[in-house]
Parts: structure tokens; sequence; C-alpha cells
């Protein structure tokens, strides 16, 4: 069986979520599914530090010299029109950088028609003027743009309207969870039969990692930190307990702090409490789960909280907010909070989890790490190659 995965997430992703996952399941998937990718140019990290067997290169970055200059894109363009045959606008000088580039080589690998099952890694429908009869699989991570289409996002807007036009057209849809599947048949209207639920693995490494990043003892927060994340509910909450506890910290990974969140901060007096902290790779990431106090995770909702996992593989006591799909991943091995614009017991919670004994940090620990045995890359590709043979 030919599996033909495109070039979407590798485009858009240096890094992430979405990428990393299809990624993983390439590697993982058994010998039996002969699966390819058709990108011809990216950096994302994980096609070309995973050693996959990917053909990944820099094409434009590297052509003629590797460095821009003047019209090196329109140049670049001519070369592929007359080389390549590819279509070539004259007035788009950057039709054929990185994601236009891998956008034409997926419509051209889909014309060449070898493969028997096509896998979409994002929601862009370019591709259905070219699968003639055969199947494709839709793999959906959530339901945010559905859930908060509220929201002023054209990113999610659009993908909206993609995921309204190809979740009828699919041979079966992928969900990331139960809960994520629930949303999926609710939502978009579609047979429960055609939703099959596979769960992330962990790709987390036991590091040997002796030295912390911070010499105090500190929160985590990891990711970003608009919309439905409630970060400003976090900081809210977060005041009795700085206030009780000088000695803590709050370490948050992704962007710089923006204004309005330091004012925030600022409005509590607790602005020299925070700590914006770059992660460059999966090293430091599992230095900071598992130096960490614990990690919170404050969302209202998630399709399936990857950075659960990655807590757990790090021996990191875990925080999670009573919602969504979190107590579907993780069980009875985290410590659950309530938090919305409503209500909040996350002081009383952290106050258990921060007063644990060795004994009971250790119990909590042994649960994380018993979870942890559900998700696994090995399984989740398993499962979705028993999916290609049901459709094929």
């Amino acid at each position: 069986m030919r599996i033909l995965f495109d070039h979407q997430a590798f485009s858009m992703q240096s890094h992430g979520g979405v990428s990393r996952c299809f990624a993983e399941l390439y590697r993982y998937l058994p010998k039996s599914v002969e699966a390819c990718i058709s990108v011809k140019e990216t950096d994302n990290v994980y096609l070309r530090d995973m050693a996959v067997g990917v053909p990944v290169g820099y094409n434009y970055e590297h052509f003629i010299f590797p460095f821009n200059f003047p019209l090196k894109s329109r140049l670049f363009g001519i070369y592929n029109h007359i080389v390549k045959g590819m279509p070539y606008q004259s007035d788009n000088y950057s039709y054929f950088h990185e994601h236009e580039y891998n956008r034409l080589y997926s419509i051209e690998t889909l014309k060449r028609g070898r493969y028997d099952i096509f896998h979409p890694t994002f929601f862009d429908d370019y591709f259905l003027p070219y699968l003639g009869n055969k199947p494709f699989v839709l793999t959906i991570h959530d339901m945010i743009p559905w859930i908060y289409s509220g929201i002023d996002n054209k990113n999610w807007k659009w993908q909206v309207e993609k995921m309204k036009n190809l979740a009828p057209k699919a041979a079966a849809i992928i969900a990331v969870s139960e809960n994520t599947k629930n949303d999926i048949v609710r939502l978009l209207n579609v047979n429960e039969d055609r939703v099959h639920v596979i769960y992330h693995g962990c790709s987390f490494l036991h590091i040997d990692h002796s030295n912390p990043f911070f010499s105090k003892p500190y929160i985590l927060y990891v990711g970003d930190r608009k919309y439905y994340k409630n970060f400003d509910l976090f900081v809210e909450n977060l005041v009795p307990v700085l206030k009780r506890y000088q000695e803590l910290t709050v370490v948050c990974t992704g962007k710089s702090f923006c204004d309005e969140e330091l004012r925030l901060m600022e409005k509590y007096s607790i602005k020299d409490r925070f700590i914006q902290q770059w992660v460059a790779n999966d090293e430091e990431f599992y230095s900071l789960y598992h130096h960490a106090v614990c990690f919170v995770y404050t969302s209202e909702y998630e399709g399936f909280g990857i950075p659960i996992l990655e807590a757990f593989q790090s021996d990191c006591p875990v925080m999670l907010n009573k919602t969504s799909c979190f107590p579907e991943i993780a069980g009875d091995a985290a410590i659950y909070f309530e938090m919305n614009k409503m209500e909040s017991n996350f002081a009383e919670q952290f106050e258990k989890m921060y007063s644990m004994t060795i004994q009971e940090r250790s119990l909590l620990l042994k649960k994380q790490r018993k979870c942890l045995e559900k998700y696994s890359w090995k399984k989740s590709a398993m499962q979705l190659a028993r999916v290609y043979n049901s459709i094929s």
C-alpha cells in the first residue's frame, strides 16, 4: 500500500505539533506501508534531524548562491519553468518560494498517481482536482477554529471553510482524542463511524540534565498565551500563590510578553516574578520540565495536549484545568483545578501539590509514567495503518 503525505505542515512549520505528528507517524509506519512526503524544500527540523528518508533540500535557498539577491526569485521561477515545466507568474516573484514550490511539487506528485491513499497534512483543498477516484484521509487535531469562531482570526475562518469542504469528502477522518471526535461529529455533522481516534505519542527521550536553568524553584507555563489559553486568569490566580511563596518564580516559554500581559503583571505587582525563556531544542525543554516545581496547563480547550506527555516524560508534576480532553488524556495522573471566569480553585490545588511529601510526589510521578505507557508513536502509526487498510 502506497501513501502520499503532502507538504502543507512542513511548509508552514519549521517546528510545531502538527508537522512533528506527521513526521513521527511517517517514521513509525509499518513496513507494509510505503509512504512518501511531497516536499522539496523545507527548514522543518523534524524532517531534517530525524533522518526519516525524505529528500529534503533547500532548493530556493541554495539556488545559484546560498543568499538572497535582487531578482533571485524571478530567476528561480524561470529556471523551474524551463527545466521542469512548472507554471511561471512573472508578476509574482515570490511565487516559487518554499510554500508554492512545495505545493507545485505536491500537485506534480499527485498527477503521477503513484499512490493508493492521499493524506494531506493540513486543510488546503488544492489537491481535490488531482485525486481522481483515489481516497484521502483527513486529520483534525482540534476544533478550535469552530469553537472560537467569534474571535476575529482570518486563519481560523479559512480553516473552518476548508474543513466544511473536506470533511464530507474524506474517506476517513482522524481525531486525536475522543473529546475532539465528539466535537467533529457534532460540529461537522459527520457519521461517527468515519472518525477514528488515534492518540499522539511522546517524542521526548530521557535526557540527563543535572544542571537546571534557574537556581530558584519555578512554575512552568509552556506555549501560546492568547485567547482560550486563560493566561490572564492564570496571572490573577497566581497572586496569592506568589505572595505566600516568595521563593517562587513563573517561567513561560514562547514569545516575549506583550504590553497587555506586562500591564496585568504590574497591576498585581508581580511583574518581577515572571521570566520569559526561549527554548532552542528538546534537551532544553526536558531540562525546564524536569526541574520545575510543576507544569501548569490552564487552557479551556485543547485537541490533545502534547505538553502533558512531555511533562510526564520529564518527571514533572502536572496540574491541569479540569476541562476539554485533559481528564481523558491524563486520567488520575495529574492534579486538577477549576479555572474559568466564574470560579477557580487553583490556589488551593497548588497548595496541595506544593506541600506534597516525598512519598506523595513519588506516587504522582509513578502514575504519570504508567499513564505515559498508553502513548507511543509506534502504536499510533500501527493504528493509522489499520485505517488505511480499511479504506484501500
